[in-house]
């Protein structure tokens, strides 16, 4: 699954990549040089004594070379890791770019695949860990296996089988413990992700429903459920917690264990030795001990590598899915240009979620002109929002041709679909900023006058300036410090402010009082009166002098026509009317049920 990673490696990478092969070269060399200066120091030290006259000449010799190499190895491994950590960043730092990217143009339904908190958690905590163990792999990805060959070749000079047949047992026990360890963790990295992935999606759940929560009393339940999630995860992190904290306990134990027998062995070989012969010994055991370290330090670096590794790994599986994901709606290879200016028609058109059988919208066909107002009307579920998400192509048309501008929206890329059009949605969301900021979000290079004048059309100027800061006020994230009548408004003129060909107003006006909703409307006819207009609205009074009404229920067009044509033909729509208003606002007459 890595290999993912490995494709978004450029030149520049793998030039850098070359740089720390040669850092860890040189710092093998200098580890190495420092291991047999200990040595010649060790016999320097030994032979020197009254019968040499106390020299001490190869001692200081030795010991500034060992300094040098002390300080080469430092600044190796600094530059090394400066190298390292500049890579990792680099690189996930692109694949994180790539990642938001493709969230960003996935479709409603791609989301609702996935689900918002496990992508979230995908650009976040598994970017995290992708990072921390490509850090810790460049490091040590060349350092580990050059210092292991490289000290098993300094050891067969020495030539020493007790001490090599101790060390081999050693790093027998070690393959083996970590072998275990690996069986018991990494199964369960996987698990902990899903489970990271659920309490995320539990935690947003109850801070999004925390009003429902509240006035039913449900917090105890709510925190059960969220319970469930967290001991699981508890359970689950406990258990990969402790084996790991086996890990360095273990390994020292290991560590001390090899140099305390390779000591032990050295006693035992030099007892009764001769006194030059024994001192030639312990200096070259002394060599092989701390070659042997070196060997088992290896060891130890690639150990941690493979317990970051496997994480790393699940992440990467993760992140690949999103990338690789076929989205269901795709931009053609050639946008075509638009035929006409500000028209909308749909040609028999049927729409089926994903495994449904059932169509949600079937055999829809109409068609709005330039400067014309549509409106749909119909009960809940009759595929009123349906049709608006085909118009703006967050779904496509399962049967049936979707036409915006005299062009098949499938045959036009997304940007120039939505490039004219305006849109304010059934649930009003505000971005985290200020009010022009916000007004200014379809083309952030909108004048001030263009964005004042928007608010001005959607009698939203007057909240706007009694706010601090004015048009410079602060926006919370949600837009959670306005009140949902405010909310609509300014999703209103950020709709109008770009004035687009076609206003879409999906049920944007209800939490508008019935005299601003027609001040609203008023304002936009007048200030844009060749815009196309679409208009999803539960109440009569809001589409009633619209040019074309159409009338839904179960996913069918039950009859298209004005406002008085409606009332005298579909008895649908006179029902809904009478539900909201009276006969003589209707202008009916007391009999005509």
């Amino acid at each position: 699954m890595m290999s993912y990673i490995f494709k978004k490696f450029s030149a520049k990478h793998w030039i850098l990549l070359f740089v720390i092969f040669a850092l860890s070269i040189a710092q093998v060399y200098f580890t190495m040089e420092f291991v047999s200066g200990v040595s010649n120091i060790t016999k320097a030290i030994l032979e020197s004594g009254p019968t040499s006259g106390n020299d001490t000449s190869l001692i200081w010799k030795y010991g500034i070379w060992l300094i040098i190499c002390a300080v080469c190895v430092a600044v190796s491994q600094f530059i090394k890791t400066i190298i390292s950590s500049y890579e990792a960043s680099d690189i996930v730092t692109n694949i994180r770019d790539e990642l938001y990217t493709k969230i960003d143009n996935l479709t409603i339904g791609d989301i609702a695949h996935f689900s918002i908190e496990s992508l979230i958690i995908r650009c976040t905590n598994d970017i995290t860990n992708i990072h921390m163990a490509l850090v810790q792999a460049f490091k040590t990805v060349f350092i580990a296996p050059i210092t292991m060959v490289w000290s098993i070749i300094e050891i067969s000079k020495i030539s020493s089988l007790p001490l090599t047949v101790t060390t081999i047992i050693w790093l027998v026990f070690l393959i083996v413990f970590v072998s275990i360890l690996m069986m018991l963790v990494v199964p369960r990295f996987a698990v902990i992700q899903g489970l990271t992935d659920k309490i995320n999606v539990s935690s947003r759940e109850n801070l999004t429903g925390v009003r429902v929560i509240r006035a039913f009393n449900s917090e105890e339940y709510q925190q059960g459920k969220f319970d469930v999630l967290n001991k699981e995860f508890a359970r689950v992190s406990t258990f990969v917690g402790k084996a790991i904290a086996l890990f360095m306990p273990t390994i020292m134990l290991i560590m001390m264990g090899l140099n305390l027998s390779l000591l032990w062995v050295t006693a035992y070989v030099i007892n009764g030795q001769d006194i030059n012969v024994a001192n030639q010994i312990f200096a070259s055991s002394n060599s092989f001990i701390m070659l042997a370290t070196q060997i088992v330090n290896s060891v130890i670096v690639v150990i941690v590598i493979l317990i970051l590794w496997p994480r790393a790994v699940v992440c990467a599986r993760r992140i690949r899915e999103v990338m690789e994901y076929d989205e269901l709606i795709k931009d053609p290879e050639v946008s075509l240009p638009f035929k006409e200016e500000g028209t909308i028609e749909f040609k028999d058109v049927g729409f089926a979620f994903i495994d449904q059988k059932k169509e949600t919208i079937s055999h829809a066909s109409f068609k709005v002109n330039k400067g014309e107002t549509i409106a749909f009307i119909g009960p809940t579920g009759a595929g009123k929002t349906t049709i608006i998400n085909l118009m703006l192509r967050f779904i496509d048309a399962t049967s049936g041709e979707v036409l915006v501008n005299g062009v098949n929206v499938k045959n036009v890329s997304q940007k120039q679909l939505r490039s004219v059009i305006g849109y304010a949605s059934q649930k009003a969301f505000l971005f985290s900023g200020t009010i022009q900021s916000n007004l200014s979000f379809s083309n952030p290079n909108l004048s001030f006058d263009d964005i004042k004048k928007a608010a001005v059309v959607a009698d939203a100027d007057s909240f706007i300036n009694e706010k601090d800061g004015g048009y410079d006020a602060n926006v919370a994230q949600g837009g959670t410090n306005f009140s949902g009548g405010q909310k609509q408004r300014l999703s209103i003129a950020r709709a109008v402010a770009s004035k687009p060909e076609i206003l879409i107003f999906d049920d944007s006006f209800s939490a508008l009082d019935y005299k601003t909703d027609k001040t609203v409307r008023d304002n936009i006819n007048e200030y844009l009166p060749y815009t196309t207009k679409v208009i999803v609205a539960q109440r009569v009074g809001t589409i009633m002098n619209a040019d074309k009404i159409v009338v839904l229920e179960h996913g069918k067009i039950v009859n298209i026509g004005n406002h008085k044509s409606l009332l005298k033909d579909c008895p649908l729509y006179k029902e809904i009317a009478l539900s909201q208003l009276t006969h003589e606002e209707l202008g009916l007459k007391k009999g005509d049920e």
